[in-house]
């Protein structure tokens, strides 16, 4: 009985003489979004989502609807999105997004200037930030539900415009993954 008690007693000594003191170190720069963001960017697929059913946690057949090429003639994929330092221009072409945005050339901001915001509280759903924009007398606020994506070999970036009824409700969200050119 002695034997395993200070066989007990010698494995706790051994186990609190080993650890040592957590190292925190670096995570590397801050990364900087606004250079992340830049340059031109075309809608690869474009989503419909409803948001009531989305709410009710309905499946994603009955919530969300691929209209990419819902429309003979006018593919998403003819819009084109080129963003400098302050300047947002923006490309229609055949593509339904003159109904959100107007072809031009505006400035554009951050929503705010905390980038590290995990949660939009205003929206209720996990987007890190996103852009407002004015072009041609219009305002657009597009929300970014992430930045995993925008860097690396194949660049995405995921858009999202929300349609409001009479009542300012939200009550449906585009979602437009773009593919930087």
């Amino acid at each position: 009985m002695k034997l395993i008690k200070y066989s007990f007693l010698l494995s706790i000594l051994v186990m609190f003489t080993q650890c040592s003191p957590d190292n925190e170190g670096t995570f590397g720069d801050t990364v900087n979004r606004s250079e992340q963001i830049m340059g031109t960017w075309a809608i690869e697929s474009a989503s419909q989502i409803d948001l009531d059913a989305e709410k009710k946690s309905f499946p994603d057949f009955a919530t969300k609807i691929d209209i990419t090429n819902a429309i003979a003639g006018m593919p998403f994929s003819d819009f084109t999105l080129k963003i400098d330092n302050s300047a947002l221009t923006t490309t229609i072409g055949n593509s339904p997004m003159g109904y959100v945005i107007s072809g031009g050339t505006g400035t554009w901001s951050w929503i705010n200037s905390d980038m590290i915001n995990l949660v939009n509280r205003e929206l209720g759903i996990n987007a890190s930030s996103g852009i407002k924009t004015q072009i041609n007398g219009k305002n657009v606020i597009f929300y970014m539900r992430t930045y995993s994506g925008i860097s690396g070999d194949a660049p995405k970036l995921s858009l999202n415009y929300e349609r409001l009824d009479a009542d300012n409700n939200a009550v449906t969200r585009y979602e437009y993954i773009l593919a930087k050119q």
